[in-house]
């Protein structure tokens, strides 16, 4: 699960707030995985944009449902080769630690509203 989809669960201004939600929602039977940067991405687009309620609603509603994997050192030094060697594209950090997680867990398909999922080749869950 990316920061995209949060972002836009937390937003109800978002247009494609309803979308996002509705598809979380048929996704509660199946287990949702993220990460820890995701988390940290999150806390701080939220923070920034929503205030300190939009912090609490991430923290109190959204992360509780989902499986939070910890980032290794290998994985943050693989995931840092991978941002190196696609520059100056543009993928930011954060996704390349996705993907490396991904292939790491052998998870094909994302849930995500980021271009950069599709342009990796990455499967997305429609919102």
């Amino acid at each position: 699960m990316d920061t995209s989809v949060l972002i836009a669960l937390l937003d109800r201004a978002d247009p494609r707030h309803e979308a996002v939600r509705s598809t979380f929602l048929d996704l509660a039977d199946r287990e949702l995985v993220t990460h820890g940067y995701v988390v940290a991405e999150t806390l701080a687009v939220a923070r920034r944009r929503f205030g300190v309620d939009g912090v609490i609603a991430l923290l109190d509603e959204l992360l509780p449902v989902l499986a939070v994997l910890p980032v290794e050192p290998s994985l943050h030094t693989s995931a840092q080769a991978r941002y190196r060697a696609s520059l100056p594209s543009g993928t930011s950090f954060v996704d390349q630690v996705s993907f490396a997680v991904m292939t790491q867990e052998a998870i094909d398909t994302a849930f995500a509203l980021d271009a950069d999922f599709v342009t990796a080749g990455v499967d997305e869950i429609p919102a």
